[in-house]
């Protein structure tokens, strides 16, 4: 009678049993393999990064093998990496499903290392960013965060020097130098604002060839910095010791009358076009001055010697410091370039002014600026890292503009090659200094002999020693034109010597 009730809870415990025992066995784990091989530029010690239903790293054998072990079924991603390389592919999806899954490879290449870092502010994406001392340097361009990856073969052990660029925009730091030691370098950032509004001017110009001498008048316009302008004492912008070749053309600018206390503007402007003739002016020309400032030049022959001149800027920062060492005390000149005299108040706050009441800028119209005069930094001492704001005030803006000192170069002294007759500069540097400018000036006059492009190392040679006059006194400065923490200052330090 009691045989059909008991069946009942029978046969429910069996198909309990059999449905555990069946989804037993599916928890099961399998122990399965993933493996490969990594080929190509390099093959050991590459890193090899398993993840999704467990997460693993392994290193390559001297062969580029790997293999990891006891994986249990499920999905899996497959990454190598190693700093300064790319691979092919970047990455594989592996499935597990009770069995090993071999094969999975993957072909190195020595990309070189990298530079990255983020632009903020004002614009952050389609910036273009590249590495301005490196020979055929590929610009990138940031995406729509503002992110960006230098990456090159030729980036190894050296200083790199970084800059991004878009119209209509200028970067807080104008550039970065970057020391690389063989391997990447993250975090170079910047802040984007909007640049001036660009401004003109116009005038006349004469070029004399045999002498290198180009004299400009320049008639007012809407320039809102520091150039051009013409010199008070003569009415014109005397350019000598002018240079022009198919593709360059050098303005040094020895006079220093034009510069309160005698203290000479970084004299020179570097322009470049296309192609063209030799000691011939006619052309499109493009220069930047050492806050990133852009320039361009059209000059229109009338003559051989004479013609037009129009130029337009883009400008990105007018403020300036200036930094120098006499007789072991320091000195500080604090300015705000102005040449129509648009501002109605400038003021600067900083390091030994009060922020809660800045200092009132005086306007300068010799010189088209506002300025501090020359200040002693009797109560300083080096490394000179002090960041000034200058605050500008004009009829319907009001804008900050930062400025800052850099340290200054030390252990000036120089070499002489007799065999060569090759003098050589040397200097001790600047920690991230952005770069050096040489100037070679006449022992009575101070006027500009020569100057060297911007370079980043601590000596230079100038070969044209053999037309100074042995025991004549001379004089070579070394300029720091900006650091990754100050890119619009610049700092020199003067030495003495006699030609040997």
């Amino acid at each position: 009678m009691n045989i059909g009730r008991n069946s009942i809870p029978v046969l429910l415990s069996f198909l309990i049993i059999m449905f555990m025992t069946i989804t037993g066995c599916n928890d099961k784990p399998a122990s399965s393999v993933i493996s490969g091989t990594v080929s190509g530029d390099l093959k050991e010690g590459i890193t090899i990064n398993l993840t999704g239903a467990a997460t693993a790293s392994t290193t390559t054998d001297s062969s580029g093998n790997y293999s990891f072990t006891n994986q249990e079924n499920g999905n899996y991603t497959v990454t190598p990496y190693l700093d300064g390389y790319t691979f092919n592919p970047t990455s594989t999806a592996v499935t597990i499903s009770g069995a090993s899954v071999t094969g999975v490879n993957f072909t190195s290449t020595h990309s070189g290392y990298g530079i990255s870092g983020t632009i903020t502010g004002a614009v952050a994406a389609n910036v273009t960013v590249t590495v301005v001392n490196l020979l055929n340097a590929s610009p990138t361009t940031t995406d729509s965060d503002g992110n960006y990856t230098l990456r090159s073969i030729n980036l190894s052990n050296n200083t790199y020097i970084v800059q991004p660029s878009l119209t209509g925009y200028k970067f807080n730091p104008y550039t970065h130098a970057v020391p690389m030691d063989n391997a990447s370098v993250t975090g170079i950032d910047f802040v984007s604002s909007v640049t001036y509004t660009g401004g003109s001017a116009t005038g006349t110009y004469t070029w004399d060839a045999s002498t290198g001498d180009l004299t400009i008048t320049w008639t007012p316009g809407t320039t809102p910095c520091n150039w051009p302008r013409n010199n008070p004492h003569t009415g014109t912008d005397d350019e000598q010791f002018v240079t022009i070749t198919t593709t360059t053309m050098t303005w040094p600018d020895p006079d220093t009358s034009i510069w309160p206390d005698g203290i000479p503007w970084l004299g020179v402007m570097r322009w470049t076009r296309t192609s063209s003739t030799a000691n011939d002016p006619s052309g499109v020309w493009t220069a930047y001055d050492e806050s990133g400032n852009k320039y361009t030049a059209t000059f229109t022959a009338t003559d051989a010697t004479s013609g037009s001149i129009t130029l337009t800027e883009n400008i990105v920062a007018c403020a300036y410091t200036r930094l120098q060492i006499i007789s072991s005390n320091y000195y500080a000149w604090l300015s705000y370039q102005d040449p129509n005299h648009a501002a109605t108040s400038v003021s600067v706050a900083g390091p030994g002014i009060s922020t809660s009441t800045p200092l009132p800028l005086t306007y300068n119209a010799s010189y088209g600026e506002w300025n501090t005069g020359s200040i002693l930094l009797a109560l300083y001492s080096p490394p000179f890292t002090y960041t000034f704001t200058v605050v500008i005030s004009d009829p319907s803006n009001k804008w900050d503009e930062i400025t800052c000192f850099v340290d200054l170069p030390t252990n000036l002294y120089t070499g002489w090659a007799a065999l060569t007759k090759t003098l050589t500069f040397y200097w001790t540097g600047v920690a991230n200094a952005s770069g050096y400018v040489v100037q070679l000036r006449d022992g009575i006059d101070k006027h500009l002999i020569w100057e060297s492009f911007t370079t980043t190392g601590t000596s230079i040679d100038y070969s044209g020693a053999a037309v100074l006059t042995s025991g004549d006194s001379y004089y070579f400065d070394v300029y720091v034109v900006g650091t990754s923490y100050c890119s619009n200052g610049i700092s020199f330090t003067e030495q003495h010597f006699l030609a040997p």
